[in-house]
């Protein structure tokens, strides 16, 4: 979405809508970057993640999350994880830094 020219906010607003829990390392965070990802999509990504382990820590085991054949880890509502588990809803403002 980022190469085919979305703006952030609509970015972020696709991502939320769906659910997706991201879990990215600091070289995919970079790699991303250097894509030409914005920061706040990137940031974006990895609050989901920490408000998903905060929320539950046992989803901080990599077995929880699905991998993608690039080595993406996701996971949340499309994947059968409850919304309770991962705080979406808690604290909007939040995601709109």
């Amino acid at each position: 979405m980022s190469k085919a020219g979305a703006r952030a906010d609509e970015i972020v607003a696709r991502m939320r809508a769906s659910g997706t829990v991201y879990r990215l390392s600091a070289s995919h965070l970079a790699h991303l970057h250097d894509e030409g990802v914005s920061d706040a999509v990137l940031d974006y990504m990895q609050r989901t993640y920490l408000r998903a382990i905060r929320r539950n820590q046992f989803l901080a085991d990599a077995d929880r999350w699905a991998v993608d054949p690039s080595g993406y880890s996701y996971g949340g509502l499309p994947y059968g994880w409850p919304p309770e588990w991962l705080g979406l809803g808690d604290d909007e403002e939040e995601y709109r830094q």
